[in-house]
């Protein structure tokens, strides 16, 4: 990426970052309608903006705690961390072209919603309804980065004011984010593993032996590293 790249990314960064304060989400939408023309692929846009949204999720999240209620933001953040690992792979396996034919899909059919069904749909605060937003948000996170409307469609009949709205999407934002960074992380050093050390006849066990051991090393180093390669335990016991 040249200085021109960065300024944009900059810029564009700096109009979902409004965009997320005013509404409380929207800041992945927002970037990916501008980051894939010119950042090197998807996954560097949907990978960059998952990190930046991290950084701003926790620092709201922690400035808002006090507001934040885990009770009701439970079977939302449970369901989704459940589908990222799917998604990110899903995001990896699939051909550049489709993911983009994808993206267009997903954030036409967003524009669609928010003018025109936004204020129809109201899901009820139930858990099977929490499970069922959480599983879409995490589709649509792993895969875009674009996982705050099924979110928004729950918490904001779930809670009792703006404060507690607020405080509780950041801290989904923050866990989900920071959850997939942390899969597309572990995803991609397995990726470039495979590419150097990895097999293409099928009945090549010994080359497969050998690629198993190499992950295993390598899995152990980053457990050593962090502390454990479970995302829920990293969460917890930051390094």
């Amino acid at each position: 990426m040249g200085v021109l790249e960065y300024l944009l990314l900059i810029l564009v960064v700096g109009g979902g970052a409004f965009v997320q304060r005013v509404t409380g989400f929207g800041m992945g939408i927002f970037a990916m309608l501008f980051l894939p023309y010119f950042m090197p692929s998807h996954g560097a846009a949907v990978a960059v903006m998952g990190m930046i949204g991290s950084i701003g999720a926790l620092y709201n999240a922690v400035r808002h705690r006090r507001d934040i209620q885990l009770k009701i933001m439970l079977p939302l953040v449970c369901a989704a961390m459940a589908v990222i690992p799917l998604a990110v792979h899903l995001s990896g396996a699939l051909p550049q072209s489709v993911i983009k034919r994808l993206l267009g899909v997903v954030l036409v059919a967003l524009s669609v919603y928010f003018l025109f069904f936004s204020k129809r749909i109201h899901l009820k605060p139930t858990v099977p309804n929490g499970i069922l937003a959480g599983v879409l948000a995490g589709l649509l996170n792993g895969m875009f980065n674009t996982g705050g409307p099924p979110a928004v469609l729950y918490l904001i009949h779930a809670t009792a004011d703006n404060a507690v709205y607020f405080a509780t999407i950041q801290a989904f934002f923050a866990a989900t984010n920071v959850f997939s960074t942390v899969t597309r992380a572990v995803s991609g050093m397995l990726t470039v593993l495979s590419l150097l050390y990895g097999y293409d006849t099928p009945g090549d066990d010994a080359s497969k032996k050998v690629l198993y051991t190499r992950v295993q090393a390598l899995a152990a180093k980053f457990r050593e590293e962090n502390g454990s390669i479970i995302c829920r335990e990293i969460l917890k016991n930051p390094p």
